[in-house]
């Protein structure tokens, strides 16, 4: 079982001042991904869509503070190790986000990773407007997700996923999976 930590790059500050308000609810790591792979990780789920071509590292309305080159010295770093896998999804979800133009951008950008990056197993390429394909990686794995908006208790849902992981991640851990991938928030409350 690979350790997986869901929105990997959300340790990131914001980019809006808006943003802050409600950071809260979308941060889903406090550990930079160096920190992360130090912890034991070693898949990193990367959420990305674009404006005016240029890739932007997103959790819903949430945008990162991330540069294009800062998010390059992440993955070179990832790419390194040569033990890591990097899920990518298509960080669009209404129909006014997801067009040919975006789809276009998103398969350009992970081709050029792919090819950047040949020690890292990049995998998924769904958007999360429709959960489609957007990109097809030769890489499939069997993934499962265990964070607060997709277990129960729904009390805390999307609200405080760092209490969902603080009080749950160690039993989620313990119990395992019999996926190839665990993907989970706050990573750090496993140890």
């Amino acid at each position: 079982m690979i350790i997986g930590s869901h929105n990997s790059w959300s340790c990131f500050p914001v980019k809006r001042w808006w943003m802050k308000l409600i950071a809260f609810t979308a941060r889903c790591q406090s550990k930079n991904i160096v920190e992360q792979y130090e912890l034991g990780v070693r898949c990193f789920d990367l959420r990305i869509r674009f404006e005016k071509g240029k890739p932007i590292v997103a959790h819903g309305i949430i945008e990162y503070d991330i540069t294009e080159k800062d998010l390059l010295e992440t993955l070179t770093y990832l790419n390194m190790k040569g033990d890591t896998y990097v899920r990518i999804l298509h960080e669009v979800r209404t129909k006014k986000q997801y067009t040919n133009e975006s789809v276009d951008n998103f398969v350009d950008y992970v081709q050029k990773l792919e090819g950047r990056f040949s020690n890292i197993k990049f995998w998924c390429g769904k958007n999360l407007y429709n959960w489609e394909n957007d990109y097809n990686f030769w890489y499939t794995p069997s993934c499962e997700e265990k964070y607060s908006s997709v277990c129960p208790p729904k009390i805390l849902d999307d609200w405080w996923p760092w209490l969902y992981a603080r009080l749950n991640n160690k039993k989620i851990i313990k119990e395992g999976t019999n996926k190839d991938i665990l993907l989970i928030d706050f990573v750090e409350y496993v140890y």
